[in-house]
């Protein structure tokens, strides 16, 4: 087992909600350390990181040039800026790889045969260029999905049906762009558009995740399909970071599904919705995560956050985020030590060795790995 006793060095690229986490996470514990970040605002530019995320200053300088931000010495760029139609993610992380930086990010592309094979082939190319590993981890995809949900199918046999859920308050959140991409605040129409951007996070996410499974469970013959559902809000509601007017979005929600012989198989059901008055009326005061399992036995898993079961605490201590983003960051933060003691190349998601596959006969004791 890998141990050191000096800190992680990592550089942020993109401050934002949960950029600013990682850093006040980094921050408080001594097995790390921020030594840069790389910002898009022109409004942050040259501030301190610290005050960027709402703490002490910590006498590092945030910039907006990409070469001043690759000759910062770390061992890891944690990647979290946003992934969009109009982004090439793909193009940031061969940058930072070539240039020898590992890359911790939150987006998901943990499963490379579900991608383009172009894309695959770029990264690995990149990995090799600059001796680097490339790791995309966190709460989900990652934790919740690939890691999660396989470890509960262990509890089964003749798995039928595999429901996740996921549900977020977003009236916390500070970006008003990603809300409004997400669909939030749109009109009903514009938040389901088929041209829109938030039908090609569900593609760019949840398919993923599925393809993914199925590949652990040993199913080979299936279709992907998805919907989508929208609330309007029956009142104006304001909060700080944006005003949803009345009969606008307030509650999106989108299901990707993997259909084996045409029946659903296996479903992700992401919800976001935008203050208590849109929270849906079976979830319990807390429940961020549900998965449902159908099957020899059948099994249900309902995960809440709060800041504190032991007290009354309305936050942790000196962390405003609420509880799902910051346990969001924490995930990503946590994957940095992997990222860095790994060999160079690929790092595929630890998926347990042991859960529900359709033959138990098949790919014992392995998962998917590009190594």
């Amino acid at each position: 087992m890998n141990s050191r006793n000096t800190p992680y060095k990592i550089a942020i690229y993109g401050i934002g909600n949960v950029g600013g986490i990682i850093i006040r996470e980094a921050t408080r514990l001594p097995e790390f350390q921020v030594v840069g970040a790389l910002v898009f605002n022109e409004s942050k530019d040259g501030l301190d990181i610290g005050t960027l995320a709402g703490i002490d200053p910590l006498g590092v300088t945030a910039t907006r040039d990409i070469q001043k931000f690759l000759a910062i010495d770390c061992d890891a760029v944690v990647h979290v800026s946003i992934d969009a139609p109009n982004v090439d993610s793909l193009a940031q992380f061969v940058t930072l790889l070539e240039a020898s930086k590992n890359v911790v990010t939150s987006h998901p592309y943990s499963y490379l045969p579900a991608r383009d094979p172009a894309f695959g082939k770029a990264i690995k190319e990149a990995c090799k260029k600059g001796n680097a590993t490339f790791y995309a981890a966190g709460l989900n995809p990652d934790l919740m999905t690939q890691r999660v949900t396989p470890l509960l199918t262990g509890l089964s046999n003749e798995v039928t049906r595999i429901e996740l859920e996921e549900y977020f308050d977003c009236q916390d959140q500070t970006n008003r762009a990603n809300l409004e991409v997400i669909g939030l605040g749109q009109t009903m129409d514009m938040a389901t558009s088929a041209d829109g951007p938030a039908l090609w996070y569900q593609r760019q996410y949840n398919y993923q995740m599925i393809e993914h499974l199925m590949y652990e469970f040993g199913i080979e013959n299936y279709r992907l399909g998805g919907e989508e559902h929208c609330l309007p809000a029956p009142e104006d509601l304001e909060r700080s970071v944006m005003t949803v007017p009345k009969g606008n979005c307030g509650l999106v929600s989108y299901t990707s599904i993997g259909y084996v012989d045409e029946k659903p198989f296996i479903s992700i059901k992401i919800t976001y919705y935008f203050t208590p008055i849109m929270k849906p009326s079976q979830l319990g005061p807390d429940d961020v995560y549900i998965v449902q399992i159908e099957g020899r036995p059948s099994s249900r898993f309902v995960l809440g956050m709060r800041p504190s079961y032991a007290t009354d605490a309305k936050q942790c201590e000196g962390e405003p985020a609420p509880p799902a983003y910051h346990a969001f960051a924490n995930t990503v933060l946590q994957s940095v030590p992997v990222a860095v003691e790994s060999p160079a190349g690929f790092r595929a998601t630890d998926v347990p060795l042991v859960h529900w596959k359709k033959d138990q006969r098949r790919n014992v004791g392995k998962c998917y790995s590009e190594m």
